[in-house]
């Protein structure tokens, strides 16, 4: 009887851990795509690039916390760095996954001793710049789901950039055609 009695209850103990630990992945899911569907939806309503960087940096923070800033390229297409950059931050790390279309920074195989993310926003048309991400958690960004959520929000970001700036150049086809 104590033979039996203790397989069920270690054989109950299991079943409720596994259930734990399916609605633990459950919630992150859920979260992460509560996470995309308000950036989808935020993004959708940009109409001007400075408001896609502002989304998307918001985004990016809220979900793997630390720091994150996205860098736009000039109009002669090479990547704009400010001239004051977080600590830590390289211009040149990010100027090299703008070109490459690569990331690199920690997590990563190029330079992974740099505490930044660096990861292109590549469009359909071309990349759009680099977002740079220094995560509370660099090793978040190991766990495959993280990842491409974050490779989801560059995306996103990057299609928003594209689409502000063929917006732009239909106005400043309308305002040649007016005049």
């Amino acid at each position: 009887t104590f033979a039996v009695m203790l397989v069920v209850g270690i054989l109950i103990g299991q079943l409720t851990a596994n259930l734990r630990f399916s609605a633990h992945v459950s919630s992150s899911r859920e979260r992460r795509a509560q996470a995309l569907f308000e950036l989808t939806r935020e993004l959708s309503g940009a109409l001007l690039t400075e408001q896609v960087v502002a989304l998307g940096e918001a985004a990016v923070e809220r979900t793997f916390g630390g720091s994150a800033r996205i860098l736009l390229p000039d109009s002669s297409d090479q990547l704009a760095i400010p001239a004051v950059l977080p600590p830590g931050m390289d211009g040149s790390i990010a100027d090299w996954a703008f070109h490459h279309d690569e990331r690199a920074g920690v997590a990563t195989s190029t330079l992974p001793s740099n505490p930044w993310h660096y990861v292109p926003l590549k469009a359909p048309m071309r990349t759009r710049g680099v977002l740079v991400l220094q995560p509370a958690e660099a090793r978040w960004l190991l766990i495959p789901e993280q990842r491409r959520q974050l490779d989801t929000f560059a995306a996103l970001a990057a299609i928003a950039l594209e689409r502000v700036h063929y917006i732009e150049v239909a106005q400043g086809a309308l305002v040649q055609i007016e005049s």
